[in-house]
């Protein structure tokens, strides 16, 4: 509770422009995507109505953005940008209705997009093409073809070896996860085979410690609330991981080492790299200390890690 408290007052200081992140050469929708994500993390395990009412205010501010037409530039882009930008900008409407704001004018844009967006489903990775399956009948759109299909060239139906992902590899694999459990939102979901089961639950128990040993909260963090979103809480891996992550908190509340970074970004290293590591940390230790209403998975976790 301290750590996401302080975390939460991090957030709180954190502005996202996406034109001007842009300008600096971030992807500035997914970085509004991010910070909007990490509230509606909070808004989900608040049992409070009054932190409820104040997180979608703080909400509403940080998407006063998505009323300006100026946003809504995905036909005048260049490709690569169209590429970068599509997933996070119907993301962030999915967020906002997630927890009542209007989109009334989002879902136009959207409609407008389309085609566009149906042309670039086709070089999408399997992870992409999953999830946009759920925006698109999320917001009724109709599939150029079935999107849910991807799953067939994923690390997991593939049963890729976990020794050899890199890091990009593991991205993959735990977002090949988070999409059918819908980021912790949809925690009793039936989707992988016991077969999958089986692959996930190793590759996870494999991954876990490499990460931890590599000092990579960002990571880490991923493949916790995996591990949570796949049920597999009697790892003897997870008591470690979730340690380590409450144990890297920066003093400001953030989580990240980007010090490096700093000398090419300037400020902007705050919403470019440590707003993601963040927000996927605390995602990470609500899932691990909180159950969703209405959840079911991550019961006896808080006496592990307290033992």
């Amino acid at each position: 509770m301290r750590a996401v408290a302080r975390a939460t007052r991090w957030l709180d200081d954190t502005e996202v422009d996406p034109a001007e992140l842009r300008r600096q050469g971030i992807k500035g929708k997914k970085k509004l995507a991010e910070l909007l994500n990490s509230y509606q993390a909070l808004w989900k395990h608040s049992k409070s109505a009054e932190d409820r009412t104040r997180l979608v205010k703080r909400m509403s501010e940080i998407v006063a953005v998505t009323h300006t037409l100026e946003y809504h530039d995905m036909l005048d882009v260049p490709d690569l940008q169209f590429k970068q930008d599509a997933t996070s900008y119907l993301r962030v409407a999915y967020l906002m209705e997630s927890v009542g704001l209007d989109t009334s004018l989002y879902r136009e844009e959207i409609s407008r997009v389309k085609p566009r967006l149906d042309g670039h489903m086709g070089i999408r990775g399997a992870n992409q093409q999953m999830v946009f399956h759920t925006y698109y009948s999320h917001f009724g759109l109709e599939e150029p073809f079935p999107l849910a299909s991807g799953f067939r060239r994923s690390e997991i139906a593939l049963r890729s070896d976990p020794y050899k992902l890199d890091d990009n590899g593991v991205y993959r694999f735990t977002h090949e996860i988070f999409v059918p459990y819908d980021f912790g939102a949809d925690p009793d979901v039936q989707f992988f085979s016991d077969g999958d089961m089986a692959y996930i639950r190793r590759a996870l128990d494999i991954l876990l410690p490499v990460y931890v040993h590599k000092r990579n909260p960002d990571l880490v963090a991923e493949l916790v609330s995996c591990t949570l979103y796949v049920k597999h809480v009697d790892t003897p891996r997870l008591p470690e991981a979730v340690e380590y992550l409450l144990d890297s908190q920066n003093v400001d509340g953030s989580w990240g080492r980007y010090k490096s970074l700093e000398r090419r970004h300037g400020q902007y290293v705050r919403q470019g790299w440590y707003l993601h590591t963040t927000m996927v940390v605390m995602e990470a230790l609500m899932a691990a200390f909180e159950r969703p209403t209405g959840g079911s998975w991550a019961g006896g976790l808080v006496s592990s890690v307290a033992n």
